[in-house]
């Protein structure tokens, strides 16, 4: 947080309170007993101190701009949904590109372990570790709600050899509009995933316009079918996937066919902008039969192997 006018503090450029420690919307989520326990009830009122995100989502209203802080330690969490609106939840420690300090494990398997269907809320600073010992884990975080905002998060996965292994894998699938993601991390370099998967999914007959600024995603492709952005079915006209000064990095011994599978793009509209991106480790961003619909704008210094303003490393691939 730092200090702006008036005395209010401001963490990720939103204000949060003139007393950074007691908003009076203010929720802790801490582990129960031990030091952060004991520290934050000195904080905190006992009634705003949880011990499990469950319990502090069942106390925020929606739709009145709650907080919810989480302290620095590793929360464990059943596949959950957050359904409530307006709802900031907050990483204590320092902003961390990767690897936050304030983050969240599972130990049960799930299809979706994620679910955010309330609309509005914003994440900051925050980590969701993705994977176990089952094939049943095939997304990390699934977005059916609208207006969503993502700041410093690192969306970590697949982090067992497993999950690299399912079939139609996404690290975070989006079927809602206007969700918005800034200097965030996806994926991590040493998992190779040896089957169709991606690290970003675009479902539902919907629009889903969504925006990616100052973003990193981080891939070990162990096969050529891997992806980075898969879209699953034709999505409605209008929809606008912005991508604004972000890397798309494969680590693997293995380079994918293409970056973007393009199926759900189409001639309403639905259509992926980048502007200043690169791509390295793939042979060609997209296919030629949905190049219409994936738009490149920008330069800058790329690796020797990185795809610029669409170009392929061969430029007569597509």
């Amino acid at each position: 947080m730092t200090m702006v006018g008036d005395g209010l503090f401001q963490y990720g450029g939103v204000p949060v309170s003139s007393d950074p420690l007691m908003p009076a919307d203010a929720h802790m989520l801490v582990l129960s007993g031990g030091t952060p326990e004991a520290y934050w009830k000195s904080k905190f009122e006992n009634t705003k101190i949880h011990t499990s995100l469950a319990n502090a989502h069942t106390a925020v209203v929606s739709g009145q701009g709650d907080v919810v802080y989480v302290s620095m330690n590793n929360h464990v969490l059943p596949a959950t949904t957050l359904s409530k609106s307006n709802v900031s939840y907050i990483g204590m420690g320092p902003k961390a590109f990767g690897y936050n300090p304030c983050y969240f494990t599972h130990t049960a398997d799930q299809d979706v372990w994620i679910t955010v269907s309330g609309a509005n809320n914003a994440f900051y600073n925050l980590r969701f570790q993705h994977g176990g010992t089952s094939a049943t884990n095939a997304h990390a975080i699934e977005l059916t709600g609208a207006q969503n905002r993502f700041y410093w998060c690192h969306f970590d996965g697949p982090e067992t050899t497993t999950e690299a292994a399912v079939s139609g894998y996404d690290l975070v699938k989006i079927s809602e509009e206007y969700n918005y993601f800034e200097n965030c991390l996806f994926g991590n370099p040493w998992n190779s995933m040896t089957d169709v998967s991606a690290l970003l999914g675009f479902t539902g007959n919907k629009n889903c316009t969504t925006f990616f600024k100052n973003c990193v995603f981080q891939k070990c492709c162990g096969n050529t079918t891997n992806l980075f952005i898969h879209t699953y079915q034709s999505l409605n006209g209008g929809c606008h996937i912005h991508f604004e000064n972000c890397s798309f990095q494969n680590t693997g011994t293995s380079t994918p066919q293409y970056a973007i599978d393009g199926y759900g793009l189409n001639t309403n509209n639905a259509m992926m902008t980048f502007q200043n991106c690169s791509f390295s480790g793939v042979t060609d961003v997209v296919a030629s039969t949905y190049e219409a619909y994936v738009w490149f704008s920008g330069g800058g210094v790329y690796a020797a192997n990185a795809q610029q303003n669409g170009l392929a490393a061969n430029p007569d691939v597509s």
